[in-house]
């Protein structure tokens, strides 16, 4: 990811050609690069899919030091068959802000470069539901998200009010989004909202502005055929690196108690006018008011699941459907030992305790604290390999080690930049590293045990 902070354009390079397809047939080669398609220039795999779906397709390509066109005559919307190293040609679009709560500037020096990459990429909304306040968006950019129709997209609101918006943001001038939300619904794109709330910031009366005005571009409302289908609410995150940034306070559990109550009565407001709960709370919410977290029901659609709305109901659910399936006994004993965050201990310890329900599988959670970072942080995804190492030094581990795979880059490095083979070595155990499903846990179990 850092390389696409600084590369220069080159175009889209071929990863792979599909065998048989029509980029085969054509002479394509991975390694080559798209440059233009009919003259059009390609920025991204946006812009390839956009231009590739015409019956005639002149591609102007970059092998070696010779440029080429080759042309292809197809079935409209017939895919040529080649993939990709990356999905954007040029440098990704970074953020110009200076939000109050930004998690990259509560960070401490001498990490990879990539740690403090600030996206603002609107094409990286489309393509993989980032978050974006689009404050960086030029008039020729906005017009190809119309052009192209890029629906959804996931919007940075955070307040409604243009000065308060700009005070988040560390804009010194008032910065209104909902015009900027209404052009985006005239030109037929919906968009799924984030508010990140800083108690004493955007909540209380500003919370309420700012959700009854989203409210008013839902399609329910506004009658358009686009909108503002959601909105996502999630707890300020503070680490302890916030020298001379900002003074802020993260929600303790009165005040999480508190704002649920608050937002559910918001919730069925919107349910009458909308037909939809609109605002949704992320699972720290309730981990934070020590209450249970929802039902099935109470997500919908899941909306907003990539900003952690309804991550932790999908887990238990699915981990229920493995519960039902689980056999007596395996053949041969497993004994692993868990690695988790504070935030999600109960919930992994809770389905630990399930398997174990099936004779020969011996399990234990190692609840890792996270001292690097400090704060109010106390996601798996944000553990370093050297408080896991210090957590399992003074925890009963087994042979056996199983990380999340939300862990590391790439699924082989850790945020302070230590491979999985180093982090074996220190900690003399084996290391399993799985995705964080239910299923993908019950299957490394299996696994071990075949």
């Amino acid at each position: 990811m850092s390389e696409l902070l600084v590369r220069p354009y080159r175009g889209l390079v071929i990863a792979r050609i599909e065998p048989g397809s029509l980029a085969e047939e054509t002479g394509l080669r991975p390694g080559d690069a798209v440059l233009s398609i009919n003259g059009r220039r390609v920025m991204d795999t946006l812009d390839y899919r956009f231009h590739a779906t015409e019956p005639y397709v002149e591609l102007t390509i970059q092998r070696g030091e010779e440029k080429l066109t080759l042309v292809v005559e197809k079935e409209p919307y017939d895919l040529l068959g080649m993939e990709f190293e990356n999905d954007l040609a040029d440098k990704i679009h970074t953020c110009n802000n200076k939000c109050v709560f930004c998690f990259i500037h509560q960070m401490p020096k001498g990490m990879r470069r990539s740690l403090y990459l600030k996206d603002d990429d609107f094409r990286l909304s489309f393509l993989y539901g980032n978050y974006v306040t689009l404050t960086n968006l030029s008039e020729e950019e906005f017009q190809r998200i119309l052009e192209q129709k890029l629906t959804p997209m996931y919007v940075s609101v955070h307040a409604t009010d243009p000065e308060l918006r700009a005070r988040l943001l560390g804009k010194r001038e008032p910065t209104p989004i909902v015009p900027v939300l209404q052009r985006l619904h005239d030109g037929g794109i919906d968009v799924h909202a984030q508010i990140v709330l800083c108690p004493g910031w955007n909540d209380g009366d500003a919370l309420r502005q700012t959700l009854y005005e989203l409210a008013l571009l839902h399609p329910a409302i506004s009658g358009k055929r686009a909108g503002t289908l959601s909105v996502a609410i999630v707890p300020v995150g503070l680490t302890r690196f916030r020298d001379r940034l900002t003074p802020l306070t993260a929600p303790d559990r009165a005040y999480a108690q508190r704002f649920i109550c608050e937002v559910r009565s918001l919730e069925r407001q919107f349910r009458e006018r909308l037909g939809t709960r609109f605002a949704f709370l992320s699972d720290e919410w309730f981990f934070l008011a020590e209450q249970p977290i929802p039902g099935r029901r109470y997500y919908e659609d899941f909306p907003q699941l990539e900003d952690g709305v309804g991550t932790v109901r999908l887990f238990l659910n699915r981990a229920y459907d493995v519960a039902r399936r689980l056999p007596d006994r395996l053949e041969r004993p497993v004994q692993m030992t868990l690695v988790t965050g504070e935030l999600p201990a109960q919930v992994i310890q809770r389905f630990a305790h399930t398997l174990q329900r099936v004779q020969g599988v011996e399990l234990n959670v190692c609840v890792v604290k996270n001292r690097f970072f400090g704060g109010t942080v106390s996601v798996a995804g944000l553990l370093t390999a050297q408080d896991i190492a210090d957590a399992l030094a003074q925890f009963p581990a087994y042979p056996t080690v199983v990380l999340p795979s939300i862990c590391l880059r790439d699924g082989t490095l850790f945020l302070d930049d230590v491979t999985v083979e180093q982090f074996e070595a220190q900690i003399e155990r084996r290391v399993l590293v799985v995705e964080p499903h239910p299923s993908a846990l019950w299957r490394a179990i299996r696994l071990a045990a075949s």
